[in-house]
């Protein structure tokens, strides 16, 4: 067991019952000011499987509050002087899903197939992805915990200093399962910074109802007890009645189930704002890399660029190499 050295030892990974393992990354002088997680031990001593990166985009850093966060970016073939921002927020990554990389082949293929965006796989505060790339902070364990207040708020500081350095017209962001989540606190807490969402999988009720619906399922101790972190139901009072929000449900989810994002979505319209859910037939929790999802955030980008809705066929397949790469994880 880790015994704290310096600092107090806040969080270490292993949702799900499974070995422990850290992920941490003491912070340099000029990185912003970091959690006393990052104290722990250096990330870099985490074993991690390497993976080739999906090709075509740019690596890069961004801050979100005191975390310093990776980011790979794609761009469209021809990008304007203002163009789309998508922000894509992968899940919680709870063993063997917990080195993510599959936002980065989300926003290749977005890229590759949609005109003047600029889309950009962030990597959550706390996670490592395959190429051993890490953001700074907390990854928790992964059941709900790390969709707290600061989490949230580094996400929304990180999205907000990519729209001032993509100077974007329009900011849309896709979120999946737990990335769903934050995405749907930020549009409670930060109302101006998005301009549209798209919701996959998401668990947006109440956290600890979740939970204890999780530990009822799956029998995982980890999720025993209430927790303090935000729930998504509690921030739509928050959201923009202007801002365009849709949900994406798989019936045969039983991480997210349909009966959450549909109770979302009831208090959502009840409360004046606008959000539609969309139910995906017989479709799993990891539903993401999915052709009707991209065809519905394409028809997203196109009306935040003031155009119309391009013909869902040109969406409906998985670009061949993005399906061919053996280290994507389908979520």
């Amino acid at each position: 067991m880790m015994r704290r050295t310096t600092g107090w030892l806040i969080c270490v990974f292993g949702a799900l019952l499974l070995p422990l393992y850290a992920s941490a990354h003491s912070a340099s002088p000029d990185s912003g000011s970091a959690a006393p997680c990052e104290s722990l031990i250096s990330w870099k001593s985490v074993q991690f499987p390497t993976a080739p990166p999906v090709p075509g985009g740019r690596d890069a850093t961004v801050q979100g509050g005191p975390y310093r966060l990776h980011a790979r970016t794609y761009e469209s073939e021809v990008v304007s002087a203002h163009p789309v921002l998508v922000v894509v927020l992968h899940g919680d990554g709870p063993p063997p899903y917990q080195f993510p990389d599959y936002q980065y082949a989300f926003a290749a293929k977005l890229a590759a197939e949609d005109q003047n965006v600029v889309a950009v796989g962030l990597l959550r505060p706390g996670y490592t992805d395959p190429q051993g790339h890490h953001s700074q902070g907390c990854g928790g364990e992964r059941d709900g915990d790390n969709w707290g207040a600061q989490d949230t708020d580094a996400i929304a500081d990180a999205t907000a200093a990519l729209k001032r350095r993509y100077k974007a017209r329009e900011v849309v962001v896709a979120g999946h399962s737990g990335g769903a989540a934050i995405a749907a606190n930020i549009l409670g807490r930060r109302p101006k910074l998005i301009d549209a969402a798209l919701l996959v999988s998401c668990p947006c009720g109440d956290v600890n109802r979740w939970r204890a619906d999780m530990l009822q399922h799956t029998g995982f101790s980890v999720f025993k007890g209430n927790i303090q972190s935000l729930s998504p139901i509690d921030q739509i009072d928050g959201i923009n009645p202007h801002v365009p929000i849709v949900m994406m449900t798989g019936t045969d989810d039983h991480v997210a189930p349909l009966a959450v994002a549909e109770r979302y979505r009831a208090a959502a319209v009840k409360a004046g704002k606008d959000v539609t859910l969309i139910k995906l037939p017989g479709r799993p929790h990891n539903t993401f890399i999915y052709p009707k999802v991209f065809a519905e955030l394409d028809a997203i980008i196109r009306r935040a660029q003031g155009h119309g809705v391009q013909n869902a066929d040109a969406m409906t397949s998985i670009t061949p190499w993005i399906a061919s790469l053996p280290h994507l994880n389908r979520r």
